[in-house]
């Protein structure tokens, strides 16, 4: 009995150390590389047709940069969907903007730039491309 554990665990061994030996399966050149999980994120954020913009806004009294009835101000006066990201400093204040893909965002920054509270409205250059 003891004999045929040993060869049952001898054969067991055998096989798992065969098992373990073989090499890694090649992996074929045509397999595409794993989706950029942050793309499909920033993709899923954004309906199809827009293009999303970052704008510093300087202003030039306090405002209540992040509350939602300013970012509804700021919307309303854009005509684009405004989102706040970050402070700069105490007066400028960094938004992300939804706009056609086809438009510009000069006009918008134009509008943004008449509010009686805004000293400037830029793009970002600093933003990646997206």
């Amino acid at each position: 009995m003891k004999t045929i554990r040993r060869l049952l665990f001898l054969l067991v061994s055998v096989c798992a150390l065969i098992a373990c030996a073989k090499g890694a399966p090649e992996w074929s050149a045509n397999v595409p590389p794993p989706p950029d999980v942050a793309d499909l994120v920033e993709r899923a954020s954004n309906p199809s047709g827009l293009a999303t913009v970052r704008v510093i806004v300087q202003f030039n009294q306090p405002v209540a940069f992040n509350d939602p009835a300013f970012l509804k101000t700021l919307q309303d006066q854009a005509q684009a969907r405004v989102r706040y990201i970050a402070a700069v400093s105490g007066d400028t204040h960094v938004y992300s903007l939804q706009l056609p893909a086809d438009q510009s965002a000069e006009p918008v920054l134009h509008r943004l730039g008449a509010l009686p509270t805004v000293t400037r409205a830029e793009l970002d250059q600093k933003a990646k491309a997206q």
